[in-house]
């Protein structure tokens, strides 16, 4: 999975994007990309300030039910996207579903979103998620993160983007 971060507008036509962060997922991981509070896990928090529209009525009874927020959750595992920003998912052709050259799909958010990774194996400790296991990494993978990136490239601007650099959602 790639998470490239649209740079805006007045960049240079091949520079509005820039690769944000790479997860080299596992048999067991997965992943919940979202823009509502109520699909994400049980353990992450949203804080008082990574809301809008109708989740602040949300967290607004949740404060005054005596919610004392902590830090903003912040881990490796968890991809704050913006408007604007692409995700693609690059792999070997499953069954079942088409594939361009080892990209299994390009997603482009209109809205800012969670994207949160998980892996059924792990037993809470996801420091490590997605990371790139040196012994892992092959030719194939830096090739398909090559075309993954010139996919999302190709696609150019999106129709919406983020303007304000801050990350709500709701």
């Amino acid at each position: 999975m790639l998470w490239c971060r649209y740079k805006g507008g007045f960049s240079q036509k091949n520079d509005q994007y820039e690769i944000n962060d790479i997860w080299q997922l596992s048999d067991g991981d997965f992943i919940t990309i979202t823009n509502r509070g109520i699909d994400l896990p049980s353990w992450f928090e949203l804080h008082p300030l990574e809301v809008s529209n109708s989740l602040i009525y949300w967290m607004q009874r949740k404060l005054e039910a005596g919610y004392k927020p902590n830090d903003i959750v912040d881990n490796s595992h968890i991809w704050r996207v913006f408007a604007g920003d692409r995700l693609v998912w690059v792999g070997k052709q499953r069954s079942g579903m088409e594939c361009d050259n080892g990209v299994l799909s390009i997603f482009t958010f209109n809205e800012n979103a969670a994207i949160v990774g998980e892996s059924y194996i792990s037993c809470g400790d996801f420091s490590n998620f997605g990371e790139f296991d040196q012994e892992r990494q092959s030719e194939e993978d830096i090739i398909l993160c090559r075309t993954g990136w010139n996919a999302i490239l190709k696609l150019g601007s999106p129709r919406s983007a983020s303007a304000n650099g801050e990350w709500r959602i709701g």
